[in-house]
């Protein structure tokens, strides 16, 4: 009996080492650590480009995962790595950065486009907006600036200060009469819905109806508004936060 109740030793005699459970904390740490943002960035200046990247890839939430400088390259890459972002050097991609930004939306829909550019008035801001860019950043802002505006595209939000938001509405909107004279109750409701960055299958689980019909009445909204896509939808749907179009 004496000698079943003995601790068991090893081989040398040795009593095994206890195992230690990993502390609370830590295992909780590793369970809610969030995958970092994946992005990518088009630029055609090497030290400018390799730079961005440290930066960015020094934050623990973000994860540069592929960089180019031609739109050939960058098709592949947002292909194969599918980033949930993109970092758009406009002047550095050519003359025709708008045909660029509409070619990359078609060939990686999923992959949010964040401009940046040395002029960020109204006329650019709604010139990228109309290719299809997620929003677009003032290359003489802050580094912080520029983290915040990669989350907020990221998320599915349009990106510009509300002064320049504001402006590039009149440019997209033409001064349309309010959206509840022109709109029905669902085409709101839906219009709200890309206002909030929702996809369309997404908009459809709310609403309970098919994808086809959220694209028929978004089709709609755009002819009735005389909108040029999504992204100008999105932005007036967000100057109208204070009316939520529900």
């Amino acid at each position: 009996m004496g000698d079943e109740k003995r601790m068991a030793r090893t081989k040398d005699g040795a009593a095994p080492a206890a195992k230690v459970p990993p502390e609370k904390g830590v295992e909780q740490q590793s369970l809610q650590a969030a995958p970092r943002l994946e992005v990518a960035i088009a630029t055609d200046h090497v030290l400018f480009r390799d730079g961005l990247s440290r930066l960015l890839n020094a934050d623990p939430a973000l994860k540069i995962v592929g960089q180019a400088h031609t739109e050939k390259e960058l098709t592949r890459v947002l292909r194969r790595e599918r980033p949930q972002a993109l970092l758009f050097d406009y002047e550095a991609l050519g003359p025709n950065g708008e045909g660029i930004i509409s070619r990359l939306r078609r060939a990686a829909p999923a992959t949010r486009i964040l401009v940046m550019a040395t002029r960020s008035g109204s006329e650019r801001v709604g010139q990228v907006l109309r290719a299809g860019a997620s929003g677009l950043v003032g290359k003489h802002l802050s580094f912080e600036t520029l983290i915040r505006a990669i989350h907020a595209v990221a998320r599915g939000e349009v990106w510009a200060d509300r002064r320049t938001t504001a402006r590039a509405l009149e440019h997209l909107t033409t001064r349309l009469p309010d959206a509840e004279d022109r709109l029905t109750k669902r085409e709101l409701q839906i219009a709200d819905g890309v206002g909030r960055g929702l996809r369309n299958k997404e908009i459809a689980s709310q609403l309970k109806i098919s994808q086809k019909t959220v694209k028929s009445h978004l089709n709609n909204i755009f002819r009735k508004l005389r909108l040029d896509g999504r992204v100008a939808l999105a932005l007036l749907a967000q100057e109208r936060g204070a009316q939520p179009m529900t």
